[in-house]
């Protein structure tokens, strides 16, 4: 299953790889540092968006293969299930995108950049249609966890580009003044469509439970990696700013790519999330799957189907949750002394880990 989740996870950076160079086409000089990005970037993203993309049809053509055979299975899956669409739609996509960022130079010229935006949107709706939110509505499903990706990869593939691709940090306080609005408008998007297409799958009130499953164990390892993302966000897009404006000097340009791989975590959480069972019924799920190993490992206990989750304080978990604000705490500290950026990021990492082992030792049956 490794494989599988890290072949998520390159999706969709190859997907805000993509949404990224070409939005920050559209935004002048002036407003954005001096940024370089090489045709082969954009053609490995396309040719990643086409070899990751198809994991889940992989997947399925392993689960059903061995009673109708391998090939007759492929034929089935290609034309009869959403995935095996939608993948073919990517692979024709791909095809005339990749021809046409080869072709052209697609970087100078904005119409051009447009066009290769639109074939991104286009192959990000594709990825909608063979969701599991899709699949579960007529049409809302698509259309939220479209937007929501759609949000997520506007959002961290300008992020990426910036940080990674910026050969100076001249302009930063202008890029900070309209980047900044944009990423908290994509942050506010994330969070309403991400809870809607929750309540699609599990009953808020029983989130707590869930995490009984493998499934509700990445939905909160997910949730809580978000957690240092903001501190890193905030940094970047008001303390940054700050100081840049009494001329201080600062470099944020290692601030900016740190947050892009505390996003990264993100995106790995995400995929691990994308592949476990989604737990309608979270008595019928772990009567049919078992509890997941990680919540086995906190609870010794015999865990029955209909058993339900109560937080509670305890010494363990009032001693994480300390540990936790600690490294939050260090996380600003390190900035106001002038750190290496890599300083707050292993702390954001350590908190994570102390919010996690926090919230599983404070389970009470």
């Amino acid at each position: 299953m490794i494989w599988i989740y890290i072949s998520e996870s390159l999706l969709y950076l190859c997907f805000s790889l993509l949404m990224g160079a070409f939005i920050i086409q559209f935004i002048p000089e002036r407003l954005k540092p001096e940024i370089r990005i090489s045709k082969r970037l954009l053609q490995l993203a396309i040719l990643g968006v086409v070899f990751f993309s198809i994991t889940p049809l992989i997947k399925v053509i392993l689960f059903l293969y061995e009673d109708i055979g391998l090939l007759l299975t492929m034929q089935n899956v290609l034309t009869g299930f959403e995935v095996g669409k939608a993948w073919t739609v990517t692979i024709i996509v791909a095809v005339f995108f990749y021809l046409f960022v080869s072709l052209f130079s697609v970087l100078n010229s904005k119409v051009l950049s447009g066009i290769s935006l639109a074939f991104t949107v286009v192959l990000l709706l594709a990825l909608g249609w063979a969701s599991h939110g899709a699949s579960l509505t007529e049409w809302s499903g698509f259309v939220v966890h479209s937007l929501h990706f759609l949000a997520v990869t506007v959002w961290i593939g300008i992020l990426l580009i910036v940080g990674w691709c910026s050969k100076n940090a001249e302009n930063w306080l202008s890029y900070l003044r309209w980047f900044t609005p944009l990423a908290i408008a994509c942050f506010l998007t994330i969070i309403g469509t991400g809870l809607f297409l929750m309540t699609l799958v599990i009953d808020v009130n029983e989130y707590s439970d869930a995490w009984m499953l493998p499934y509700g164990q990445a939905l909160l390892v997910k949730h809580l990696t978000i957690i240092p993302v903001l501190f890193f966000a905030c940094i970047n897009g008001f303390w940054i700013k700050r100081k840049l404006k009494r001329n201080e000097p600062m470099n944020p340009i290692p601030w900016l790519k740190f947050e892009s791989v505390l996003l990264f975590f993100t995106f790995v959480s995400t995929g691990v999330l994308g592949q476990q069972e989604p737990p309608h019924s979270i008595e019928t799920t772990l009567a049919g799957s078992g509890p997941s190993a990680n919540f086995e490992y906190f609870y010794s206990g015999v865990i029955e189907p209909s058993m339900s989750w109560q937080f509670g304080f305890n010494t363990v978990n009032i001693l994480f949750f300390t540990v936790a604000m600690i490294f939050m705490g260090l996380i600003v500290f390190s900035f106001k002394k002038k750190a290496p950026a890599i300083v707050p990021f292993f702390m954001g990492i350590f908190s994570v880990l102390s919010l996690y082992f926090g919230f599983m030792s404070s389970m009470q049956s």
